[in-house]
């Protein structure tokens, strides 16, 4: 078995235009995005099969589930959010936020 260790830094790349998505990681069924979004820039509406736990690296945002619930998230926040529910992600600041999706 090895290990694979990833400067997530060195990997963010921000647009003006539209959130990139960058895949640090896939492996049976888990997967790793670094979303690195603008202020005002959002990720979604979306429904995933598989949940997705958000954990921010900087910045701040807003995450709707349901198009009911508000959180407010800063650095350092983690939050899971189930399978099958819509979740839109946006940045009030600019933001660094993994994407993990669990099978």
């Amino acid at each position: 078995m090895s290990i694979q260790v990833i400067n997530v830094e060195a990997m963010q790349k921000f647009s003006a235009d539209e959130v990139k998505p960058i895949m640090l990681h896939q492996s049976e069924g888990l997967v790793t995005l670094l979303l690195c979004l603008e202020a005002g820039q959002a990720v979604g509406p979306c429904t995933m099969t598989n949940r997705v736990q958000y954990l921010v690296l900087a910045g701040q945002g807003q995450l709707n589930v349901a198009g009911e619930q508000e959180q407010l998230l800063n650095a350092n926040s983690l939050v899971v959010v189930p399978a099958g529910v819509e979740r839109t992600l946006l940045a009030k600041e600019r933001s660094r936020v993994l994407a993990i999706q669990v099978p």
